[in-house]
């Protein structure tokens, strides 16, 4: 169950709502007004729940489940036991995503119901520009020349310095720093992101170590999303830029003059480093590591702790260390193996495998004997 402490819940909402929601009608022989108290995982759900099915490790506890209706695809439905109602839909987990949103919202947020509200404990300068139906908690901190737009929520200890604009309705979660920064609607930064912060700028010369003082600034799209801990350095001389709808994992470092394209999936640990620009759609796994001054086009994916070295064509999917194309990584990968396996044969075996150790030395310009 959901823990109601940390969350606010409807007491219900009607079947007929749900089924408009998702864009359906109401099956036949189903009561409309019904009230569906909760969303519920499929081994838990009661007779007057909700569940949804977009996995197919959980067939077993579908057969099982007392849910009042099942949201699944098409291709699922002869799961659905008797006696649940299934709602179909093109993308279960997109509705799951739907309905919780209808159901629930943190208790920081929801407590703002469309009010202007400024904790007492705040700091406002004189400069600041705070519009209507915006929340300012606690030990906020907004400097001169900041313009925070209508409905945005700063939770506990944010600062907001010099000049920065936040767009309409967009959360900023405590112990957020936002300088040099132009951010757009509907942004959701999560706790203890830096964004705006000085770039890794220096020159090394005869007289040692000196910095170099970056002067660009950081400009986020709409309906972007920053996780924890992230830090975005802003621009040296022109800007680092995040597109529209992306998603950036907890603990991503985005150096400056970074340009990453709309609708892109960057997840944690990534490290991108200055200047490189992302095209739109890009799918980053974990961990994954991208030099400075690259090209990245549109489309591309790369698996978790790859190495990103060169530039990337649009379409690419590319893994490894320093990154190729994934078919010619599994390919490297199985060689590899097989050769570590190939050390402990016994030496019948061996002989017959000789043939191809040659032929791998050879290709890689190499004298080597099977030991």
């Amino acid at each position: 169950m959901i823990d109601e402490r940390f969350f606010d819940k409807k007491k219900f909402l009607t079947f007929r709502r749900i089924c408009e929601l998702l864009s359906l009608p109401v099956p036949n022989n189903c009561p409309p007004t019904k009230h569906i108290t909760d969303i519920a995982k499929i081994d838990e759900a009661t007779s007057s729940d909700i569940t949804f099915f977009h996995n197919s490790k959980y067939v077993d506890a579908l057969a099982n489940t007392k849910a009042f209706a099942c949201v699944i695809s098409k291709d699922h439905t002869h799961l659905v036991p008797e006696g649940v109602v299934p709602l179909v839909v093109d993308e279960p987990y997109l509705a799951h995503a739907i309905l919780l949103k209808e159901f629930y919202s943190t208790k920081r947020v929801s407590s703002n119901s469309g009010k202007t509200f400024i904790s007492p404990r705040a700091y406002i300068a004189k400069g600041a520009v705070i519009e209507d139906g915006c929340y300012i908690s606690d030990f906020v901190s907004i400097s001169d020349g900041a313009v925070i737009k209508r409905g945005t929520f700063l939770d506990c200890n944010v600062t907001i310095l010099d000049g920065v604009e936040i767009g309409e309705n967009s959360h900023i979660e405590p112990n957020v720093t936002i300088g040099f920064a132009l951010i757009g609607k509907s942004a959701y930064i999560k706790s203890g992101a830096r964004i705006g912060q000085q770039g890794f700028g220096f020159h090394v010369g005869k007289t040692g170590i000196t910095d170099v003082l970056q002067i660009g600034k950081v400009v986020i799209g709409d309906d972007v999303q920053i996780g924890a801990n992230c830090t975005i350095d802003r621009g040296s001389m022109g800007d680092t830029r995040i597109g529209s709808h992306s998603r950036i994992d907890n603990l991503v470092h985005v150096a400056h003059n970074v340009e990453i394209g709309e609708y892109c999936v960057i997840a944690a640990q990534t490290g991108i480093a200055g200047s490189t620009k992302i095209g739109n759609q890009c799918f980053f796994g974990g961990q994954v590591g991208i030099a400075g001054h690259l090209n990245i086009g549109d489309g591309v994916t790369i698996a978790a702790q790859s190495g990103v070295m060169k530039d990337t064509p649009s379409g690419s999917k590319i893994a490894g260390y320093p990154a190729t194309n994934v078919v010619n990584w599994h390919r490297q990968t199985i060689a590899l193996k097989k050769l570590v396996e190939m050390r402990g044969l016994p030496q019948k075996r061996k002989s017959k495998l000789s043939l191809f150790w040659d032929l791998f030395c050879r290709k890689i310009n190499t004298n080597c004997k099977m030991q």
